[in-house]
């Protein structure tokens, strides 16, 4: 769902004057996985599509991995402009069957052109790729053509796509704070503005590609989203947990997200069963007992110096009491930086008694640094 650290320098602006230029709201909702923003010179918006692929683990290696990130914008940014950075944009990262890391941080484009006929979507990144999503939202397909990086990518859906809140009417968290008055600028952006709608929830991958003259050829677990924002996310989140997983008959993901300043988290979790959706809720972290999911990191480790969680566990609380546990286990990252970790591992349990096992992604997009204390 998040990117590598991709910086854009940026003149520094007033927040809300910021929001107020970059902002540009629709009257009514695009195609479910279309445009919904447009980032351009004139303002300092960011989007992107997220794609992602996971195979079976080798031994103790991590899974075989591609994700990828079509950009429009930048969702980090600092400082005045660099000269010759790209407002269009590919990001390629993953592990191949032996443990091996590739990553290309930034495939510029001379374009990022997204198209819709109904529900059908296609995206032209013109020197780097493209995508297409099907009319009935059922396969998601990308080809590569960038240097270094050629091949395909196939998704296919075995659930139905979702906005963030148990909801088809809008791509916003803002039911989580339906009755509260007093926002900060930064919370107004996290819980009304900032965008998310997931096109494949969970369901199947196939991959085959060249990265650097090297085939990586595996068949797995898929999931795509797409997120965008009037701000870059360092000027609106002080911290933001999000993973996704395929284990045995579930699906899942979550966020776990605080706004800068906020003592309000962001919760929001998905979990589905063979089809069936378990869970699909966002709130105010504290403000319910079920209908929740809840992220506890456990352990430490050190990662491009600074001390990170060794694992997660993602407790899932149905509107019916019951629980579905899962203990998230990093085999790798990729990438690395010391304000954003993106594991690569496997996630394990399921229902009291049951022990599935899938490969997971799990990550911590930290711009503010908040340090992580083990409390074990």
């Amino acid at each position: 769902m998040f990117p590598p650290t991709v910086l854009r320098l940026v003149t520094a602006i007033g927040l809300a004057n910021l929001v107020a230029s970059a902002f540009l709201p629709r009257d009514t909702l695009p195609s479910f996985d279309g445009q919904y923003i447009h980032p351009n010179a004139s303002n300092e918006a960011v989007e992107w599509w997220w794609i992602q692929a996971l195979g079976t683990p080798v031994g103790s290696n991590p899974p075989p991995t591609l994700q990828l990130l079509f950009y429009q914008g930048y969702p980090i940014a600092a400082g005045p402009p660099a000269a010759g950075t790209p407002e269009f944009y590919v990001v390629a990262n993953g592990f191949f069957p032996n443990g091996t890391a590739f990553s290309f941080d930034q495939i510029p484009a001379s374009a990022g052109t997204v198209t819709t006929d109904g529900q059908a979507v296609t995206g032209l990144w013109p020197g780097a790729g493209s995508f297409q999503l099907s009319s009935d939202l059922s396969t998601f397909t990308v080809q590569l053509n960038a240097p270094g990086l050629t091949g395909a990518v196939t998704l296919k859906t075995n659930n139905a796509h979702h906005f963030g809140c148990d909801t088809t009417s809008t791509p916003y968290f803002s039911s989580a704070v339906s009755g509260i008055t007093n926002l900060s600028a930064a919370e107004n952006i996290l819980f009304n503005q900032l965008g998310w709608a997931t096109t494949i929830p969970g369901g199947t991958a196939s991959v085959s590609a060249m990265v650097d003259g090297s085939p990586l050829v595996f068949e797995g677990s898929g999931y795509h989203d797409a997120n965008w924002a009037p701000v870059p996310l360092n000027e609106a989140v002080s911290t933001w947990y999000f993973g996704s997983a395929q284990v045995g008959p579930y699906d899942l993901s979550f966020v776990s997200a605080t706004a800068l300043g906020s003592s309000r988290p962001l919760n929001t979790g998905y979990l589905s069963s063979s089809g069936t959706v378990l869970q699909n809720q966002c709130s105010v972290e504290g403000t319910k007992s079920v209908d929740i999911s809840k992220l506890t990191p456990y352990g430490s480790a050190v990662q491009a110096g600074v001390t990170v969680p060794a694992g997660f566990i993602l407790e899932y609380t149905l509107q019916d009491g019951s629980e579905v546990t899962f203990n998230l286990s990093a085999r790798g990252a990729n990438p690395g930086q010391n304000i954003y970790h993106r594991w690569l591992g496997t996630a394990t349990g399921g229902k009291p008694g049951e022990n599935f096992e899938g490969a997971a992604n799990f990550e911590w997009l930290n711009p503010a640094l908040v340090p992580y204390v083990p409390s074990n």
